[in-house]
């Protein structure tokens, strides 16, 4: 998708895109190569963050898009993955496959090449009539081997994200638990991968007793997956990514009203991250050893739902009170969590899941939620969260609100009442981890947002593959 030129020997394209400062409220141009270029659409453009000005009468291009990245000062990589995905925008509305990119001065290729990418997709599958046009080839003029580099693997990374925005935007009866095995099995070929899929008969050997239970209004088998991936087989770090599967969420028997049901085939957005993280390792061929681990079921009603008010065994040997039946996402993830500290050797634990409402009405959809209980690995995942544009927010984990989760039946309730929510929900998760450095991100707010953005062009996000890529590779070094 991405090559580079200089600007005199560039071939022609169905658009040439320039960039612009905003200086003293006048736009000025962001690179040498612009010259006088756009000059006749400058009078009411003021390159603004994001503004674009369409220009007709070029040579080598019939149309010239001018682009605003706002103040020299204020401008970063999420500023210019904004920027550059609302110029893939507007080049995909036009239906245009060719785009000619004069890059700003010194500008960052990867998130350029990000905003290109990351806004090149759409999910058809499902209609009958296909509609989305797709940008072929983008040419940034002058960029250096490096800067180039940079933009293939920007692309890369992309690809797996898309790969995870899939799964999230695929139907729940075709997205489920056998399909996640099919996908985490296919991640198996790769030369790097091992994939073992545990089925419901291995589940119950394992003494699984939370996934099983989740499982019991369902006609689908569970299953637990795990996929390795060793790019580094002499280093002795081992990063866990957990991510949550719930194919399908009813609530179970405390079933969810009209208005929180529709979206629940999203419920499984934490092992779309997970999968992709490994899909985005072996595209990248990451110099790490990552593990994805995905506990998946659906959260069904039957007449053997599980039920409010009893009690199941852990496979760790907690028993859990059921205090309500739709949080059942901790359930599992309990499990997997556990079974990972005592057979994966980890030495940092990070799981995703789209967890409770609450960190929504905390949040929004802009931030996910942190939890932890290391330090050092929730400052690695704030800063890449900062330079990734997937920006997380750290919340308390302080003893006291265990007392919330306090049962007369059991060693613990799966949940409380509705004050701190998501915290009480990493409280529980966190007793499943002992002293292994682990971090929850709560995505419920971030993976299938009500608000399309410039370099997000369906609602699945493909959120926690770009942070978790961010955070290994910056750890390396």
């Amino acid at each position: 998708m991405f090559t580079t030129t200089s600007f005199s020997k560039r071939s022609s394209a169905d658009v040439l895109v320039l960039p612009f400062w905003h200086e003293k409220n006048k736009a000025v141009p962001a690179a040498k190569d612009i010259g006088s270029l756009g000059k006749d659409g400058l009078e009411d453009f003021k390159g603004l963050a994001s503004e674009t000005t369409l220009v007709y009468g070029g040579k080598k291009e019939k149309r010239m898009l001018l682009l605003g990245l706002g103040k020299k000062s204020e401008c970063n990589a999420e500023v210019l993955r904004k920027a550059f995905g609302s110029a893939s925008s507007w080049t995909r509305s036009l239906k245009l496959k060719s785009v000619n990119v004069v890059l700003p001065d010194d500008g960052d290729a990867f998130a350029i090449a990000e905003g290109f990418a990351l806004n090149n997709y759409a999910f058809e599958e499902l209609k009958s009539k296909k509609e989305a046009s797709f940008i072929k080839k983008v040419t940034f003029i002058g960029a250096s081997k490096a800067q180039l580099d940079d933009a293939k693997r920007a692309g890369k990374l992309s690809e797996a994200v898309c790969f995870s925005r899939d799964l999230v935007n695929g139907n729940a009866d075709d997205v489920n638990p056998q399909y996640l095995a099919k996908v985490a099995k296919e991640l198996g070929k790769h030369p790097k991968v091992k994939t073992e899929v545990f089925d419901k008969k291995r589940i119950e050997k394992e003494k699984m007793g939370l996934i099983l239970a989740v499982n019991r209004g369902s006609n689908r088998d569970p299953h637990l997956l795990i996929v390795s991936y060793q790019g580094a087989p002499k280093d002795k770090e081992h990063t866990v990514v957990v991510g949550k599967g719930v194919t399908y969420d009813t609530g179970g028997l405390n079933l969810k009203p009209t208005g929180s049901m529709e979206e629940m085939k999203t419920d499984m957005g934490g092992s779309a991250a997970a999968l992709g993280v490994i899909k985005a390792a072996t595209l990248l061929n990451l110099k790490v050893n990552v593990t994805a681990v995905v506990p998946t079921t659906e959260n069904g009603i039957d007449a053997l739902s599980y039920k409010p008010g009893d009690v199941y065994k852990s496979y760790e040997g907690t028993t859990v009170e059921i205090f309500n039946t739709d949080a059942e996402g901790r359930l599992i993830l309990a499990d997997a969590l556990a079974y990972t500290v005592a057979k994966l050797k980890p030495t940092r634990i990070v799981d995703f899941a789209t967890l409770t409402g609450a960190i929504v009405i905390a949040l929004g959809e802009e931030r996910s939620g942190l939890f932890s209980n290391n330090d050092k690995l929730a400052k690695e995942l704030e800063e890449a969260g900062n330079r990734c544009g997937e920006k997380v927010w750290r919340f308390p984990l302080d003893p006291e609100y265990k007392d919330l989760l306090k049962s007369d039946v059991a060693d613990i309730k799966n949940c409380a009442k509705r004050e701190a929510g998501s915290i009480t929900a990493a409280i529980f998760l966190q007793e499943f981890v002992k002293k292994t450095p682990w971090a929850h991100i709560d995505i419920a707010g971030t993976a299938f947002p009500n608000k399309k953005t410039s370099y997000h062009p369906t609602k699945a996000t493909g959120v926690g593959v770009r942070l978790l890529i961010n955070m290994l590779e910056n750890a390396q070094n």
